[in-house]
């Protein structure tokens, strides 16, 4: 790239760092809401929280990533027009697709890094993040005791903790079991913690005691330092990790593996979502180009862009949620999948073919003049 061209690629990239950095925190403080209430009502750790919360980003980046490339681009434009910077550079020789090419090579980086978003990091950090919550939902610690509360997880158990440690540890334990209806049992207990290994869970009792109600009427006492209890029946939560569609790679949405129960609803959705992970990353280069049709062809105006960046603002918005449309019409109807292609990769033509016929008519029309300014001139001299 020439220095010119270094410059007009520095004032399209800063707009586009900051439209991208304040979107992508927007849709990161909305996702950090939704999760909010899932940290907190299962009692998890703040580094949790910002490392679901973190999970979640590179699918927000690429949902805004065209949008994002379209405002800087258009804004960039905009700027340029409006401190004569471009009509300047017009003047001195500099061709219109020489100022277009750094916008549209920021279009293409664009592209190609919404790709590897697409094609890999999402799906990686989904997974993460499915594997993360359900290890959230499947903490049986949080699910069966809460400070200050008396809580029943199963029929004929009930258990209370005065305190409860981020750690996990809790303080001044009371359980009363009367699942077996012969033997009713009370645990008090200075200490306790829960320990989950596979399928199996045990809460520890640390220096308590075991007061059991004899058939008799009577009580026997026994003091204790270490005792456990077995926790394994009474969970019930579903362990297994299902993907959703959001967190398969490229190759299990096109092809998925005939040994899992996939219905066809399901396999529908699971095409559209692979197709639209191939065809979005075209909506960079498409919204770069309909803003070049708009802001670097056509005259100067004196009295601005407003009007044009408004239609083309509109236009460049209809066509971003056009694709949603056409992705979620895809789930339902499998030959719309084409259209997620067909609708970005026409516009790059049309708008490459609308910039190349402006300037093949441009350069017909003064051949054309030169040969009228031929043929008058012999007249004039006979005359």
């Amino acid at each position: 790239m020439t220095l010119l061209q270094r410059y007009f690629w520095t004032q399209a990239l800063w707009p586009l760092v900051l439209s991208l950095t304040a979107l992508a925190l927007l849709a990161l403080l909305t996702q950090s809401l939704q999760t909010l209430d899932l940290i907190v009502e299962n009692r998890q750790s703040a580094m949790t929280f910002f490392y679901i919360t973190i999970l979640a980003l590179p699918q927000l980046i690429a949902v805004i990533m065209p949008l994002a490339v379209f405002m800087a681009v258009l804004y960039a434009l905009n700027r340029l027009n409006s401190d004569s910077e471009m009509i300047v550079a017009k003047a001195s020789g500099v061709s219109p697709w020489q100022i277009a090419s750094p916008v549209m090579r920021l279009g293409v980086f664009a592209m190609i890094i919404h790709f590897v978003l697409n094609l890999w990091a999402q799906p990686y950090s989904f997974r993460e993040m499915r594997s993360e919550i359900l290890k959230v939902k499947t903490d049986i610690a949080s699910q069966m005791v809460r400070a200050g509360e008396f809580v029943t997880p199963t029929p004929g158990l009930t258990l209370y903790a005065r305190e409860i440690h981020s750690d996990g540890a809790m303080q001044d334990v009371l359980i009363y079991d009367e699942r077996d209806e012969a033997v009713e049992t009370m645990h008090t207990a200075k200490s306790g913690f829960i320990t989950k290994n596979g399928n199996s869970a045990r809460l520890t009792l640390e220096n308590g005691n075991v007061q059991q109600k004899l058939p008799n009427g009577s009580f026997d006492l026994i003091a204790f330092e270490n005792y456990q209890i077995d926790l394994t029946d009474i969970m019930t939560d579903d362990t297994a990790l299902r993907l959703k569609a959001s967190d398969r790679y490229l190759h299990e949405l096109l092809r998925p593996n005939p040994r899992e129960y996939i219905s066809g609803k399901f396999r529908r959705a699971l095409a559209a979502e692979g197709h639209s992970r191939i065809a979005t990353p075209f909506y960079n280069l498409a919204l770069v180009m309909l803003a070049l049709c708009f802001m670097v062809r056509g005259q100067h105006q004196r009295l601005g862009y407003g009007r044009r960046i408004m239609i083309c603002a509109a236009l460049g918005f209809t066509l971003r949620l056009s694709g949603f449309g056409l992705a979620s019409a895809a789930e339902s109807k499998p030959a719309m999948n084409w259209a997620q292609y067909a609708l970005p990769i026409s516009i790059i033509m049309c708008s490459a073919l609308y910039l190349l016929r402006r300037r093949r008519m441009r350069g017909l029309g003064r051949v054309f003049k030169k040969s009228r300014i031929k043929r008058v001139t012999p007249i004039a001299a006979n005359s």
